[in-house]
This record gives C-alpha cells, structure tokens and sequence, in this order.
C-alpha cells in the first residue's frame, strides 16, 4: 500500500490515472490533496466505484426520473456530481462492499437538486 502524504499535487496526478469529467478534475485533485489519509490503491479504485454505483443508482432511481434512459441518467450524474461521488467513494476508502451507500447518496441528490427539481 502507498501512502501518499506530503506530496506536490502534480507527482500526486501523475501517480493517479485521472477519469471522469474534466470539468470536475479540479474538484478531483482537491478531494485527493485534501484527504486526511490516502493510498494510490484506493485513489485509482475510487474511479472505478464511481463508474459502478452511478449502474446502481440507475436501478434505484427517483421516479421522477424513470424515464431516463441508463445512458441520459448515467451522464446526468456523471457531469454533475462525479467529483462528489468521488469524494464520497474515497471517504469509503474505496471499499465496494459499501457502494450501496454511495448509490443511494445519487438519488438523495437528484431529489435535492434546485436546478433539477425547480
């Protein structure tokens, strides 16, 4: 395991393969500047749980939002809260036996979203 700590933010990135949005990969790079406590493992596995607990929450979608087809409901969220859902996964140390708890964090948003639900 590598504990990242005290390291420039830009050996950091080089260290991690950065996915998602590049809108967001400033949020990204913050969320993993600011961990308290961060392994490379769990910061590219992170990525992945994003990817799998949006599939998730597509199957626990709010019913205001059933007739999204996976890929319209897949870029919604993906666009708007991926750093979020990365940030939450790295909390979890990115561990998937908690990915549950991270797709049910998608429909709270959803739900709670002013600009989706005026």
């Amino acid at each position: 395991m590598t504990l990242l700590a005290n390291i420039d933010s830009t050996t950091l990135l080089a260290a991690i393969t950065m996915r998602g949005p590049e809108h967001h990969e400033a949020a990204i790079l913050d969320a993993v500047t600011s961990a308290d406590y961060l392994n490379l493992r769990a910061a590219n596995k992170a990525f992945t749980m994003v990817e799998h607990s949006i599939t998730i929450g597509w199957t626990v979608r709010p019913d205001a939002f059933r007739d999204l087809t996976f890929t319209q409901f897949h870029e919604l969220v993906w666009n708007r809260y991926y750093a979020d859902l990365y940030r939450d996964c790295l909390a979890l140390d990115a561990d998937a036996d908690r990915i549950a708890e991270v797709a049910s964090g998608i429909a709270v948003a959803l739900v709670d979203d002013p600009q989706l639900n005026p």
